[in-house]
């Protein structure tokens, strides 16, 4: 038996454990570890296929560049995959754990120093264990009048490891790669290169300009296995004087109504009237964010409501709806600026809607919601905030299964009615419930779609399987592209973008990493 919970693909028991000797003479006993207690957290995963499939090699704990140079030398000379994570959150994508058995996890949680911050330009330097909670602390204790965009799990997850995945959050700056400017990146042979201008000896526009100069390769190392990122620029939001932020929610009562709400804010949000990435979140996602627990402990979830294993019948939606007073549809943005600009807009987009939908929409401003907690929860995530209150998704169905579907939509009101419709038809089909928001970007939509299911129930894990394996066939039959995905189904992602994209994926991982051994089946890509 194996003194070892897994090993790497061709690797043999003997071949590790010298590999690992001398990980430990570089880092030390304490910040290698391959005991089954340690690799534990590494497993955790959320997706429909067993553990053993993900199971890690080692875990190790970097300090510095100069640390992650040699442990790259190791890995090349003893071909151990590295499979790389900032703070491996993403819960609905598949955590911590490797896409393959047996790589180890390159875990940069100890590389967590806030380098520098710009207050005067807005931007700062990170490196990947630095979460955006740490950044807001840093912001509160020197007083700085700072804001960063967030995702939704925002406490626990890192700027550099969801701008890396290319993530969204929710003010202005929601779209992360776009608003993120000069990376360091460590190469599969150790070298060290700085994109932009931060080649440039005594840069000083390393976070201020982007492009530098010939072909501009940040865009390589997101959402791919070509480098390790060990540091990142990020631009920030200078915080509104008073009256300067007015976030709203407005609620519609018909799910039939999502082609014109798309049409109505669509021309606001393009002319920059609304700024931010807003979001139009649907009963069940609303619902599952109210989850509360009682006196005994006990939660308020879907169970509570219905007891079948099937889909939630339209009559117990609406008893859900009137419960938590949710719209079928539930809109929420925001308004930046002065208190003038802010006013103004206002008139401007509540005119807008009024004139479209008359008494079929609610206005609800920060007066009228008073203590509501999922209003502040959208409240706090439009203006940077951290929060964990996305996780009460988790706890509504119960059995710590959940995937997310991510497809993109073009922001037409007859595609994204098109994109609900045939994925409600699909997870109610194999008896799951439509649960999602539309994340409202500059002419696109990030779908997101919670497949939320329970993992101790290997039938249910099975159909969780097929109903996301259908999603993606359909989806992709319909030139739907999904733009994120969970390390199951990278593979089948990856195919669905064409035989051109994946050779040339191929023929940067060879030239860059000719062993492989950073993040073999990341995004599909592997030799």
């Amino acid at each position: 038996m194996s003194r070892f919970v897994a090993l790497p693909k061709g690797v043999s028991e003997e071949t590790f454990a010298r590999a690992i000797n001398e990980y430990r003479a570089l880092l030390g006993e304490g910040r290698v570890r391959t005991d089954p207690a340690s690799l534990q957290s590494y497993m955790k995963i959320m997706i429909p296929e067993s553990e053993e499939l993900h199971k890690p090699s080692a875990a190790i704990y970097p300090k510095s560049v100069q640390e992650i140079q040699k442990i790259v030398a190791i890995a090349n000379k003893y071909k151990t995959p590295l499979w790389t994570v900032s703070t491996g959150k993403n819960m609905g994508y598949g955590t911590a754990a490797p896409a393959t058995r047996g790589q180890i996890v390159l875990d940069l949680k100890t590389m967590n120093r806030i380098v520098h911050v710009d207050e005067e330009l807005g931007y700062c330097l990170v490196e990947p264990g630095v979460t955006y909670f740490d950044l807001q602390q840093h912001f509160k204790k020197n007083r700085m009048n700072l804001w960063v965009d967030v995702p939704a799990p925002s406490a626990m997850a890192s700027p550099v490891g969801n701008t890396a995945d290319r993530g969204v959050g929710y003010t202005p700056y929601g779209e992360h790669f776009l608003f993120s400017c000069g990376m360091e990146v460590v190469l599969a042979n150790g070298d060290v290169i700085r994109t932009g201008t931060g080649g440039l000896q005594n840069s000083t526009s390393w976070q201020t300009n982007k492009w530098g100069n010939g072909p501009y390769v940040d865009g390589l190392f997101t959402q791919s296995n070509l480098g390790i990122i060990t540091k990142l620029g990020v631009w920030l939001m200078k915080g509104p004087p008073p009256g300067g932020y007015f976030p709203f929610l407005m609620k519609f009562p018909k799910v039939e109504m999502l082609p014109d709400i798309i049409k109505t804010l669509m021309p606001l949000r393009m002319n920059q009237i609304i700024p931010n990435a807003c979001i139009v979140v649907n009963a069940g996602w609303e619902a599952a964010g109210y989850f509360t627990y009682d006196k005994n402990g006990k939660g308020t979830n879907r169970e509570t409501f219905y007891k079948g294993k099937d889909s939630l019948p339209p009559k117990v939606f609406q008893q859900i709806m009137d419960k938590y007073d949710v719209g079928a549809w539930n809109f929420y943005a925001a308004l930046y600026g002065s208190p003038e600009q802010v006013a103004l807009n206002w008139k401007y987009v509540s005119g807008a809607f009024k004139q479209k939908f008359g008494k079929d929409v609610r206005i609800i401003t920060e007066r009228e919601a008073k203590d509501d907690p999922i209003f502040e929860y959208r409240r706090q995530l439009m203006m940077g905030g951290s929060t964990l209150q996305e996780f009460g998704l988790y706890n509504w169905r119960g059995g710590g299964g959940s995937m997310w579907f991510a497809p993109v939509a073009a922001a037409r009101p007859s595609e994204c009615d098109q994109q609900m419709k045939v994925a409600t038809e699909i997870l109610n089909k194999y008896g799951f419930d439509y649960v999602s928001e539309f994340i409202v970007g500059w002419r696109d939509m990030h779908h997101i779609i919670d497949l939320l299911y329970d993992r101790t129930q290997p039938e249910e894990m099975k159909r969780a399987y097929k109903c996301f394996d259908e999603l993606l066939t359909v989806f992709t039959k319909n030139g739907y592209g999904t733009y994120r995905t969970n390390t199951a189904f990278m593979q089948k992602v990856s195919q669905s973008y064409g035989q051109g994209m994946r050779d040339i994926h191929h023929k940067l991982k060879r030239a860059l990493d000719p062993n492989n051994i950073l993040a073999p089946g990341k995004s599909g890509i592997t030799l």
